[in-house]
């Protein structure tokens, strides 16, 4: 068996969307390579071929993520897709590293996914560095400790979306960990669903102000959960997207969820310091629990780093010893220097002070978890313990890392 290694072409999309709705169990639509057309460009798409078929591919979508409010060139990758028949043999492992060498190439230091598959992609660089807290309860329970002061909801539509960006910019432009999105993403991603061979709109509501100004919005569905006793269909709505301006816009979008009192459970993931809970006159009627972010993986450290806003403060530096099996190019001693709202990273022969694989540099630099955590696990070594606090200051963060978006 000779397996070929390439960027997929035009002509491969039909196959594509064959082998990636075979992969995962769906049933593709006549009318699927067309969108993919729409959404994707040949050259985000690594494939492995089998005498000229598609059996496994990789796709890796150029876009910024948000650090401290600054923009980072991120590729955020899926999906990762392989033919029953050929997993395990390493072709998915092989495409994962070939994206990464185009991913440097192409001034893209960070990459993103979503798996339940967490130890396969960590032999590749990627890990947990992002969270969300995930609510689930019955809309009919909630009663709120207080109420909005004036405005209502109007209904919004996929060509509308520049009317919701406007409003995401607003709440993300000093965040970090959320994505920039394009027409393509909002209309895709965030405002149709796809159900086998059918699509649909989603719901969107924006929140107008009494003065009339359009200060939040919700995207949401409904999901079949099976049947209720009596064989009366059962739904949960899944809030997809949330943004409030203020606190009126916060409180009258959860009055609108409230609305939904047929469906049997409501399911959001918030941002982790959301304090929804505490507005519930019986916060125990709402289950919390911690949820997934994406993995993150540090492509090319000396750009990440160089594009970071350093946050904290006076300055910082000091070395470390990084590992990295899949970017050679990341192996080495590294020196960081953070000062002026800036920071910097090169090769040095000097002693590191601490020492990691580039797995765990991932939420460190997110800000997802301070080195002293991950140091007390035995995840990093540390040769010097002043490093703890200086480290601490280079990769301080506006914000605890969050996005909304599924990739």
């Amino acid at each position: 068996m000779s397996i070929e290694y390439r960027l997929v072409t035009d002509a491969d999309y039909e196959q594509m969307v064959e082998m990636e709705s075979f992969a995962f169990y769906n049933r593709a639509s006549p009318d699927d390579a067309n969108i993919l057309r729409q959404m994707m460009r040949p050259e985000w798409t690594v494939a492995a071929f089998d005498d000229g078929k598609i059996i496994a591919d990789v796709r890796a979508i150029p876009m910024a993520r948000l650090m401290n409010g600054s923009k980072a060139p991120i590729a955020v990758v899926g999906p990762v897709a392989c033919q029953a028949a050929y997993r395990r043999q390493g072709h998915a492992g092989k495409l994962l590293k070939m994206s990464l060498e185009l991913m440097r190439e192409r001034g893209q230091p960070l990459s993103g996914l979503y798996t339940p598959h967490d130890a396969l992609y960590r032999r590749y660089g990627w890990e947990r560095a992002e969270g969300k807290k995930k609510y689930s309860f019955d809309p009919g329970d909630v009663r709120l400790r207080v109420r909005s002061d004036g405005g209502h909801t109007a209904v919004a539509k996929p060509d509308d979306w520049k009317r919701l960006d406007a409003l995401y910019r607003k709440q993300v432009a000093d965040k970090n960990g959320p994505l920039t999105r394009n027409d393509p993403w909002w209309r895709w991603n965030l405002l149709t669903t796809f159900e086998g061979d059918k699509r649909y709109d989603r719901d969107a509501v924006v929140w107008v102000n009494a003065a009339g100004e359009d200060t939040g919005y919700a995207i949401y569905l409904n999901r079949p959960t099976g049947t209720r006793e009596g064989g009366w269909p059962q739904q949960e709505i899944w809030i997809r997207d949330m943004v409030a301006l203020d606190n009126n816009a916060y409180i009258g979008l959860w009055e609108h969820m409230f609305t939904h009192d047929l469906a049997a459970n409501l399911v959001y993931s918030a941002h982790p310091d959301d304090v929804f809970q505490d507005l519930c006159e019986d916060p125990f009627v709402v289950k919390s629990e911690a949820d997934q972010g994406p993995m993150i993986r540090i492509v090319d450290i000396e750009r990440a780093i160089e594009m970071r806003p350093f946050v904290g403060t006076g300055s910082a530096s000091f070395t470390m010893a990084i590992t990295d099996t899949s970017a050679p190019w990341n192996e080495g001693t590294w020196r960081v220097e953070a000062g002026g709202g800036r920071m910097s990273a090169e090769k040095t022969d000097a002693e590191p002070d601490i020492e990691m694989s580039v797995n765990f540099l991932a939420p460190i630099y997110t800000g997802y978890r301070p080195l002293a955590q991950m140091a007390n696990a035995g995840m990093t070594t540390v040769r010097r313990p002043e490093v703890l606090a200086e480290v601490a200051n280079a990769f301080a963060v506006t914000d605890t890392p969050f996005t909304q978006d599924y990739y």
